[in-house]
C-alpha cells in the first residue's frame, strides 16, 4: 500500500512539473537591461548580457562574471536563438520588430523617475522572465525612505549639471530624507554666481575620476571659483552604479547617503 501511495505521488509530482511552464532564454542588450536580468532570472536562462556587463558603472558587474557577452548588434542576437530580448537603450529600437518576425519576444524597459516607479518596471521585467516571486523579495529589501531632515543638498556632476524637480536624483535626495537645494526643474547647469552668493554646506557628486569622463577644461567643475565651493562644502560621493540606471537599488543609494548626511557637520 505504501508504495502504491509513493508511486502515485510522484506521478502527480511529475505531472506538475511537466506543466510547469519552461523560463525564456534572454539576451540583454545595455547595461540597465543587464541589472534587471541579471538579478531576476537563473544563470542558465541567460545566453548573453551587454559588452558593458562588468564595467565599473554595471550596479551587478561581479554576477556577470563567465556569461557571454554579445554586441546590440541584430544579426549577433538572433544567431544565439534567444526566447527574449530585454532592452533599455541598446541597439537598434527598430530591430524590436525585427526579433518579433524571428518569434522573439522583446520587452522594452521603460524609465522611473521615482523610487516607486524602479519597483513597478523591475515587476514588469520579473512577469516577463517567470520570475515575479524574485521582484517582490527585492522589493521588500527596499530601505523605506528616511525621516525628513531641513538639511539641504546640491548635487554635482563633472560638467557643472545638476538635478532639480522631477528627476530620479530628486526622489533619491527625498528618500534620504534631504532637501533638494536645487529647486529649478529637470536637468540644468549649475548657476555659479548664485552659488557663490549662497555656497550650498552640503553636496552630493558623481561621476567624478570616470575613466570615460569627457569633461574638459572648460567645464564648471574645473572653475577655480567652483572647486573652492566644492572644498569648503561637506561632500557625500555616491556609488555611481547605482545611479546609471532607474532601478531599484537606488534606495540602497538614498540610505547610503542618508547615513553619510548624518555623520556631516
Amino acid at each position: 500500500m505504501k508504495r502504491r501511495l509513493t508511486a502515485f505521488f510522484v506521478i502527480c509530482l511529475a505531472g506538475f512539473a511537466q506543466a510547469e511552464p519552461a523560463r525564456p532564454t534572454i539576451v540583454s542588450l545595455d547595461y540597465c537591461a543587464d541589472q534587471f536580468v541579471l538579478a531576476l532570472a537563473d544563470r542558465g536562462q541567460i545566453l548573453a548580457v551587454s559588452k558593458d556587463a562588468e564595467r565599473q558603472f554595471s550596479y551587478l558587474r561581479r554576477k556577470a562574471a563567465g556569461i557571454p557577452k554579445v554586441r546590440a548588434a541584430a544579426e549577433d542576437v538572433i544567431a544565439l536563438q534567444p526566447d527574449l530580448v530585454v532592452r533599455s537603450f541598446g541597439g537598434d529600437p527598430q530591430a524590436l520588430a525585427f526579433y518579433e518576425r524571428f518569434g522573439i519576444r522583446t520587452v522594452q524597459l521603460g524609465y522611473a523617475d521615482d523610487i516607486q516607479g524602479t519597483a513597478r518596471l523591475l515587476r514588469e521585467v520579473a512577469a516577463e522572465i517567470g520570475q515575479p516571486g524574485r521582484a517582490e523579495v527585492l522589493i521588500d529589501a527596499m530601505p523605506a525612505p528616511q525621516a525628513q531632515r531641513s538639511a539641504s543638498a546640491l548635487y554635482v556632476t563633472p560638467g557643472g549639471v545638476s538635478a532639480g524637480r522631477d528627476t530620479l536624483i530628486d526622489a533619491v535626495l527625498r528618500h534620504a530624507g534631504l532637501q533638494n537645494a536645487n529647486d529649478g526643474q529637470g536637468w540644468a547647469s549649475l548657476p555659479l554666481e548664485a552659488l557663490v552668493r549662497a555656497p550650498p554646506r552640503l553636496m552630493v557628486t558623481a561621476f567624478f575620476g570616470f575613466d570615460d569622463d569627457a569633461t574638459d577644461r572648460w567645464s564648471l567643475s574645473r572653475h577655480p571659483v567652483m572647486q573652492r565651493l566644492i572644498e569648503k562644502a561637506d561632500v557625500i560621493e555616491m556609488d555611481e552604479a547605482r545611479i546609471s540606471c532607474p532601478a531599484w537599488f537606488i534606495a540602497d543609494e538614498a540610505l547610503a547617503i542618508a547615513d553619510a548626511a548624518r555623520g556631516a557637520p
